[in-house]
């Protein structure tokens, strides 16, 4: 048995268990007249058990998606909301070390993997409150031997509502810029993390000392393309590495593996908690290497198990580099790009 369809099995019988499971997939399976402790053996069978839909997250409690046999552990879970990029947010919930597992065990892997500098001062912009990457970023910093981070708070909701390129929508930028300039100005920064197009605008406010001080810069919030990550790295932070993650609130995140420029981007999850596939003529395949469709993922936690679920992007599925360092044996997305689609879940990827 793999390493994959070994956590399978214990999350299946966790989940769907008929007293202790999670109210959500007893009452799913009891409808489909499957019993998947039983009937689900390996990753080629999740697409008996269907895709998810928005609907099945944001319509309902997230206790709904904790087995009754880990609710009395909720003082020391971490619950956070999506950011509802095509429609309403969804909850969910860790426990403390599958957090970890989730957001910071991959950072730090793929970091020293790359020569991601640490021990130096973070500038977070991004946002917080209901988000998971705004304590993700918290973790992070602080298992690369830094503070955590100086933080600018960017409340990406509000952000999405004002008309581009519109005057309010240049004002809010300009207000979170002129907070993350001051920080820069008065402390030592060395690692920034933010949206590409924050970074971009925030390189036009630094001097070239400052550009030339950042020695680490961490992508997340949107998509980056492989030209923009070009010109990052050879104009804008000359002397930093970059390293961008692929992710969302409801699943981690994937890192990149590869900090040489000139690179297809490439994402990669850590352990054997997270599937990455593809969904084409309505059949899903973990294993479609080579191939590309919308994604889908299914998660394999204790706190919460999600079992194919319909993301707004598109990616080819590739395996992991020879030199991958240790826990990123499994499949990865490839150039990720935004897809309409109406049964996608609605998650802002890249965190």
């Amino acid at each position: 048995m793999t390493g994959y369809e070994s956590r399978l099995a214990q999350m299946l019988a966790v989940h769907c268990d008929p007293k202790d499971g999670s109210p959500f997939w007893i009452e799913r399976t009891a409808k489909m007249g499957l019993d998947p402790r039983r009937e689900i053996a390996s990753i080629e069978d999740l697409p008996r058990m269907g895709t998810m839909s928005p609907s099945d997250l944001a319509d309902r409690p997230v206790e709904d998606f904790i087995p009754r046999s880990l609710i009395e552990e909720r003082n020391e879970m971490v619950i956070a909301q999506t950011g509802g990029t095509l429609g309403r947010g969804e909850w969910t919930a860790y426990l403390q070390h599958e957090f970890e597992a989730a957001f910071v065990t991959p950072f730090v892997a793929a970091a020293r993997h790359v020569g991601f500098p640490e021990g130096e001062n973070w500038l977070y912009v991004g946002p917080s409150g209901p988000h998971v990457i705004g304590q993700a970023a918290q973790h992070i910093a602080r298992a690369m031997g830094s503070f955590p981070p100086f933080a600018v708070d960017f409340d990406s909701r509000w952000a999405k509502k004002l008309p581009p390129q519109s005057f309010a929508a240049g004002r809010y930028l300009d207000h979170v810029v002129e907070q993350a300039m001051d920080i820069v100005n008065t402390q030592d920064i060395g690692v920034l993390f933010s949206t590409p197009p924050v970074l971009n605008r925030l390189a036009r406010e630094m001097s070239d000392d400052q550009r030339g001080r950042i020695h680490g810069v961490h992508y997340g919030g949107l998509a980056l393309a492989a030209k923009d990550l070009e010109r990052f790295h050879q104009e804008l932070f000359p002397n930093a590495v970059h390293l961008s993650g692929y992710g969302n609130t409801l699943f981690g995140c994937a890192l990149e593996l590869d900090a040489t420029t000139g690179r297809s981007i490439r994402y990669f999850p850590h352990g054997h908690r997270l599937l990455l596939g593809i969904t084409r003529d309505s059949e899903t395949s973990y294993d479609a290497i080579g191939q590309r469709g919308p994604l889908v993922f299914s998660r394999l936690d204790h706190a919460c198990m999600l079992i194919n679920v319909l993301e707004r992007d598109e990616v080819t599925l590739v395996t992991p580099p020879a030199n991958a360092p240790e826990g990123f044996t499994t499949t990865g997305a490839e150039t990720p790009e935004p897809i309409k689609r109406s049964t996608t879940s609605g998650q802002n990827l890249i965190y």
